[in-house]
Formats: structure tokens, sequence, C-alpha cells
């Protein structure tokens, strides 16, 4: 026995309607993670560049502009920090500390109204 086909005209435009937004909303998702994620690769090449310049300059002027030089938005300042408490590169103990560069941008992204935070970190070995 055949299904009656009576009343059923429709029905797939129907459920079309009904999955179509969270299909919209699914595609949408993963684009702006594809974003997300490819400005924190950004972000992270950019730290690099700057901890890279930083070692071999020992200049937070020229480590922003090799940051910015590698993608960092010229707005932001890059966080220069160095281990064992050493305000440089510069040995005076024959000891060479590690300089991390850290940039954060609050408020790289945003969807309905909440901002993503996005951020890149390197660390490198001065006069290593």
């Amino acid at each position: 026995m055949r299904p009656s086909k009576r009343g059923e005209s429709g029905v797939a435009l129907v459920e079309f309607a009904l999955i179509a937004p969270f299909l919209f909303l699914l595609i949408l998702a993963v684009v702006y993670f594809g974003q997300l994620f490819q400005a924190r690769a950004q972000y992270n090449s950019a730290a690099l560049a700057a901890a890279r310049s930083m070692t071999i300059e020992n200049s937070a002027a020229t480590a922003k502009n090799a940051a910015v030089a590698a993608g960092m938005p010229s707005s932001l300042t890059p966080a220069i920090t160095f281990s064992g408490g050493a305000s440089s590169c510069m040995s005076s103990n024959g000891t060479f500390p590690d300089v991390t560069v850290s940039i954060v941008n609050p408020a790289e992204f945003s969807i309905f109204g909440v901002d993503f935070e996005v951020s890149g970190k390197a660390v490198a070995r001065c006069m290593g």
C-alpha cells in the first residue's frame, strides 16, 4: 500500500525552515573559529619575532617594530619580561635570562556583544 501524498505538499520546505537557522549558525561558528585561530597564530608569530629581535638588539622599540612587521596591530604594545629578575638581555653575572614577549588584544573579536581576547606569547634565550 502506497502512502498518500495528499496534504504533504510543502513538508520539505517546513523541515528546511526549521533546520536552516541551526545550519547557518554552525557554518558561521566554523568560519568565526577559523578567523580566531588565524589571529592567534599571527599574534604568536609576532611575539616570536619580537622575542627574537629583543635577544639580538636588546631594544623594546625594535622588538615592537619586529612584531608590527610580523602582523601585530601598531596600536598594541608587547609586554616584555625577563626571567630571574633581570631588566634586560645584558648579562651582569655571566648568566643570560630568558625574554618573554606577550601580546594581548582584548577586543579583537566580538560576537553578540561579547569580546574575545586574542593573545600570543613567545620565549627566547638572550644571547643564546
